[in-house]
């Protein structure tokens, strides 16, 4: 006869939430050789629980728990192979009507079934789920879609780009995180858990996705920009000079991009005609020129890309942002532009200002906010390709800097140290004094590309703002050479 009583096994996250959500109607006893992690359930539910402190593959701990009495046990252990002795003691020894428990590998799921017992899968496991399937409202299907090289086993870089933000952060797309192996524990993963150091993932999805997914967390990075997609998009207005079309073909050389896109965006035929000369000139006239407007490339991102593939990289000149708003004062206007392409294509962006090729690559280093992001980008640039890398810090003035300047200030000389010993590279350091617009776009002359991140700046507003300007935005707006934006938010795959 049915008594309406559940033992848990297990007071770990799966058999906490359970003690939340089932029936405060329901008598429930919890064991866990974890004295400390009973009381913590005590104070989550004290009416209707008992707890018994002991080893449940013990029979006699089992017996003590008044297992003979109870019609449903749930293991829910983060150790696979307690899980499976555990179940093993209660079919042998004890006629209860429902057992379900967590399993982790094949084999470990295999052999409990075998025993006769329900399980889930960790990867699809919840507190939710199995409160569902006690009342028989779900069934789970196990082993659907996995497939070769679909599940990964990776362990989390102390400079991985991922570590220390959460996953609700990272917003994973066409993967996923299925379990979190820390300090010899498991934990389920939610949106508001933080991936650690250290932490063992076992990471489930495309396995195209995986191997980008696999290399950043374990700081090991595919070749710039193939970790945003494997296209360029060259954008073109009309108004390009001849240098444009020259750097846009030593871009296509030098970066590890399959295919290019390319976009007219004028009104006059005769713009058309230039371009696809030029083109032809730079031996670029095997792709195709397709001519669709400003507005409805950015309400419509997919009609550039094509059939396959993502936005790697986005290029533009630095003479379509200069044209029709050569005041500073309007810089808002080139402002919202980049900002408004950066959040649509979710790409890095090269504005193309003729200064190439890059052997010499500079990043101004104002906040310690985006630079480890940005830094590592401009590394996986400057390695391969033997570029020089040269990080341009503002140095703060120690009689009027605010003690939050000075802070940050020390922040990024932090970070570039740590970087330069992480990468076992030189990374040349300049410090410039006195207004950093003025300095920094002052050293930028002896420099070929700029490297800079989007989620540096501050969202664009009609008004100027010289008494609190926004540095980062006008040392870019400022610069005469080829910039590399990079996305505010680079996390998201």
């Amino acid at each position: 006869m049915a008594t309406g009583r559940y033992i848990i096994i297990g007071a770990g996250n799966i058999g906490r939430r359970l003690i939340r959500l089932l029936s405060p109607d329901r008598e429930l006893v919890l064991i866990d050789q974890d004295q400390a992690a009973l009381d913590a359930v005590l104070e989550i539910r004290s009416n209707g629980i008992t707890t018994v402190a002991g080893d449940a593959t013990s029979r006699l701990v089992l017996e003590r728990a008044g297992l003979k009495k109870t019609d449903t046990v749930l293991i829910t252990a983060t150790l696979e192979k307690i899980n499976i002795e555990v179940a093993r003691v209660v079919k042998e020894y004890f006629e209860t009507r429902q057992v379900f428990a967590v399993g982790i590998t094949r084999a470990g799921i295999a052999a409990m079934e075998q025993l006769g017992v329900e399980v889930e899968n960790i990867f699809n496991v919840s507190a939710t789920g199995l409160r569902n399937r006690l009342e028989h409202k779900t069934k789970t299907v196990h082993g659907i879609g996995l497939g070769k090289n679909e599940i990964l086993e990776v362990e989390v870089h102390p400079n991985s780009r991922l570590a220390n933000k959460t996953i609700a952060r990272i917003r994973p797309r066409r993967w996923r995180i299925g379990l979190i192996y820390r300090d010899e524990a498991l934990v389920i993963p939610r949106d508001d858990t933080v991936l650690k150091p250290e932490d063992k993932l076992i990471i489930l999805g495309d396995p195209r996705v995986l191997k980008t997914v696999s290399e950043m967390l374990t700081f090991r990075f595919v070749e710039f920009p193939l970790e945003f997609g494997d296209r360029t998009l060259a954008l073109f207005f009309g108004d390009e000079p001849e240098e444009y079309f020259a750097e846009l073909a030593y871009i296509l050389e030098t970066f590890p991009l399959a295919q290019a896109s390319l976009v007219l965006c004028p009104t006059r035929h005769s713009d058309q005609e230039r371009i696809r000369k030029l083109l032809a000139a730079q031996g670029l006239d095997r792709f195709e020129l397709r001519k669709i407007p400003l507005a409805e490339l950015l309400a419509d991102p997919a009609l550039a890309p094509g059939p396959t593939g993502k936005v790697g990289l986005l290029v533009l000149s630095r003479t379509h942002l200069r044209h029709g708003a050569k005041s500073p004062a309007l810089g808002w206007r080139r402002k919202k532009l980049l900002m408004r392409l950066s959040q649509v294509f979710r790409a890095p962006l090269l504005v193309s200002g003729g200064s190439y090729p890059y052997q010499r690559m500079a990043l101004p280093c104002l906040t310690d906010t985006q630079l480890q992001a940005s830094m590592q980008t401009a590394l996986e640039i400057a390695s391969p390709l033997n570029f020089n890398l040269e990080a341009l810090v503002s140095k703060p003035s120690e009689y009027i800097a605010a003690d939050s300047e000075l802070k940050g200030y020390e922040g990024v000389c932090k970070t570039i140290d740590r970087l330069r010993h992480i990468y076992r590279i030189e990374i040349r350091e300049t410090q410039v004094e006195g207004n950093p617009i003025t300095a920094l776009t002052a050293a930028l002359k002896d420099h070929k590309l700029l490297v800079a991140n989007i989620g540096e700046w501050r969202r664009p507003r009609l008004w100027p703002d010289w008494l609190d300007p926004d540095v980062p935005w006008h040392v870019v707006d400022r610069a005469g050479i080829s910039t590399l934006l990079l996305p505010a938010d680079q996390e998201t795959l």
